[in-house]
């Protein structure tokens, strides 16, 4: 239940279009590492014990979940093994879900959750919004599903703009959440809005700069680049209308 728990925390994204998420199927892969688990693993971190594959109904869309699970000694654990449906319980395991990128809204959604991490937020869904664990539906077996639909030209060039926004923006919005103090988060909120301009709005990001280093028409410029940061939700949401 903790799985799905941290798993509905992405489907609240949807809610507003998907009332009753439902687990569909499931395959445990604890042999087959994840890309994710990999570049961890470079990075000198430990490898997970386990991985599943989920798939998700959301209301006639199947979606599928990559979980990892690792064991972590840091956290606090309690005595006794937690009892079913005890999500209180304090256990040594951590669980990494996200949807798989077999989507460009699985893309969208994992680029829309970074930003939120950053600021603080989390997704927010009525208080009647499913929580209950589902039963899943069939035997075991391969999870697959989540197969791309064709995309428009326009859809492709703005899911590689999202790639390339996630890959060159990753340390300022990094740095976002870890600053300290009203000065240095200014710095680093300035310093994620102008990485976000110049993957999206280059010539934008490019008048920024100038005015920064003439010191003239410095606030004109910056409002331009949170116009550029707001044009690419608006266009997201124009080319991947919600439930599609």
């Amino acid at each position: 239940e903790r799985t799905w728990r941290d798993l509905l925390q992405w489907e609240k994204l949807h809610c507003a279009t998907c009332s009753d998420p439902r687990l569909l199927r499931f395959v445990g892969m604890p042999d087959d590492l994840s890309p994710k688990a990999r570049l961890r693993m470079l990075t000198g971190q430990s490898a997970p014990f386990d991985r599943h594959d989920w798939v998700v109904d959301r209301c006639g869309t199947e979606v599928r979940y990559v979980i990892d699970y690792y064991h972590d000694d840091s956290m606090p654990a309690d005595r006794e093994a937690p009892r079913q449906h005890d999500l209180a319980a304090n256990t040594q395991i951590w669980v990494d879900v996200r949807p798989a990128l077999d989507s460009p809204q699985a893309l969208i959604d994992r680029v829309r959750m970074t930003f939120m991490g950053v600021a603080g937020q989390q997704p927010q869904a009525p208080k009647d919004w499913p929580a209950p664990m589902p039963e899943s539906k069939g035997e075991l077996g391969p999870a697959g599903g989540g197969k791309a639909k064709d995309w428009t030209k326009a859809q492709k060039a703005f899911v590689d703009k999202l790639t390339r926004l996630n890959e060159e923006c990753s340390a300022p919005m990094e740095a976002l959440g870890k600053c300290q103090g009203e000065e240095e988060c200014a710095k680093a909120a300035m310093a994620r809005d102008v990485c976000v301009a110049k993957v999206h709005c280059p010539k934008v990001a490019k008048a920024f700069i100038a005015a920064l280093e003439s010191g003239k028409g410095m606030e004109g410029a910056y409002e331009k680049v949170l116009k550029c940061g707001s044009d690419l939700a608006a266009e997201s949401k124009k080319l991947f209308p919600e439930g599609q």
